[in-house]
């Protein structure tokens, strides 16, 4: 019986060593008087996990959520700042145009939030005129058109007339509301020439006549010239007149060759689209100084010269013929 045991406790050692078994008190008996240590059977235990709290370093996932918020957030205080303009706000913005242009308004609204952009104009009597309210408009006139890009808040005015100027503002909902002011002026179209030509019979007459502050748009302009009160352009009733004109400048230039005593009157450069207005020049052809007056109804700078010389002379003779 002790040989058994003692042979089932080295087959124990040799099948697990890492195992150890002690033998209760009550089988000593069975040992009997054998000087083998005690076998002791021993679970190896898993160390026990310990939560540690990491830090930014010891989690790369964490340090890429942090960074990545930090990156799109750089600037989240930005958030928090209240709107305003760009540009000089002390003074108004002025704006010269043209007749029939087209007018840009440019209002650029920083850190606008939930803010409402809107369009007014300052009517006679410091009336004020709602002409939109961000992207919708509130005016029967369908020349306005308002636009957005970016924070670039834009009023379009179409065909601009003179009776569109005065004052303008980009108003902002804040509290106390901004408002940024905007003066335009349309400046009515004017046509420019001499009023008045002086020439010898034979000589070429030659007038130009420029229309100013005016934008034809998709109209083709219609530039003609009339002689006294003919209605039948000039070029299409008289040989030796060229007309050339450039409606890009809208400007004419008329050439009338060989002129004779009858070629004397009033010549009408007249704009008669996009809209009518016309000037007059007063044009004199001389034959000889005293008939270039009765011709022309007017004393010529030649005559007057004249006059004056032989005035001068006569004089000078009578205080000559007084002093002898």
């Amino acid at each position: 019986m002790h040989l058994i045991v003692l042979l089932m406790a080295l087959l124990s050692r040799a099948v697990a060593p890492h195992l150890h078994v002690t033998t209760p008190a009550s089988d000593s008996t069975y040992l009997g008087t054998s000087t083998m240590p005690p076998t002791v059977f021993s679970v190896p235990i898993s160390p026990r996990r310990v939560s540690v709290r990491r830090g930014k370093a010891d989690s790369p996932m964490l340090n890429y959520i942090f960074d990545s918020y930090a990156t799109s957030n750089k600037h989240f205080h930005d958030k928090f700042k209240a709107p305003s303009f760009e540009g000089d706000l002390n003074s108004d913005a002025s704006i010269d145009a043209d007749t029939g242009a087209t007018v840009l308004f440019d209002c650029k609204v920083s850190s606008l939030r939930d803010k409402t952009v809107s369009w007014l104009r300052v009517s006679d009597g410091d009336n004020l005129e709602l002409l939109t309210v961000d992207l919708e408009t509130h005016t029967a006139d369908s020349r306005y058109k308002v636009d957005v890009a970016g924070e670039a808040w834009k009023l379009t005015l179409s065909d601009a007339k003179v009776q569109d100027s005065g004052m303008y503002g980009c108003h902002v909902s804040t509290h106390p509301p901004m408002l940024k002011r905007f003066q335009l002026e349309v400046h009515p179209p004017e046509m420019k020439m001499n009023k008045e030509a002086f020439l010898e019979s034979g000589e070429t007459l030659s007038l130009k006549c420029a229309v100013l502050h005016l934008s034809p748009g998709d109209i083709t302009p219609e530039l003609h010239w009339y002689r006294g009160n003919n209605t039948t352009p000039l070029d299409e009733i008289r040989g030796g007149v060229l007309v050339e004109t450039d409606l890009l400048t809208l400007t004419s230039h008329l050439q009338v060759a060989h002129l004779k005593v009858e070629d004397a009157g009033n010549y009408t450069c007249a704009l008669e689209a996009p809209l009518s207005i016309r000037t007059v020049a007063r044009v004199h052809v001389l034959q000889g100084s005293s008939l270039a007056e009765l011709q022309s109804g007017v004393k010529t700078t030649t005559s007057y010269m004249s006059l004056l010389f032989t005035s001068l002379l006569f004089i000078l003779g009578t205080w000559h013929g007084d002093v002898r």
